[in-house]
């Protein structure tokens, strides 16, 4: 696992936890809830970083770890050069 923090000296943290019943239209209503969010704070500016996020290619990786992308690469290549432990 990877963590990502903020340059800046002071930052906040948000969690949002929910927690919905098996009915699958709740459930994909808060999946967009959530991408609304998300396009929000990118629209206007916010910096954020998604924790266990369900990002899916090469540019939201780089998005979400920013300048450390290329070390987390350089790792990866070093330590599991067939890609064998996870596609990534």
């Amino acid at each position: 696992m990877s963590t990502v923090t903020p340059n800046e000296d002071i930052f906040y943290v948000l969690g949002l936890f929910r927690s919905s019943g098996f009915d699958k239209g709740e459930v994909e209503a808060s999946e967009a809830q959530n991408q609304q969010i998300l396009q929000f704070c990118k629209d206007v500016g916010i910096g954020i970083k998604e924790y266990l996020a369900s990002l899916q290619t090469h540019e939201e990786l780089v998005y979400q770890y920013g300048s450390k992308w290329q070390l987390i690469e350089d790792r990866k290549t070093k330590l599991d050069p067939k890609r064998i432990l996870s596609p990534g």
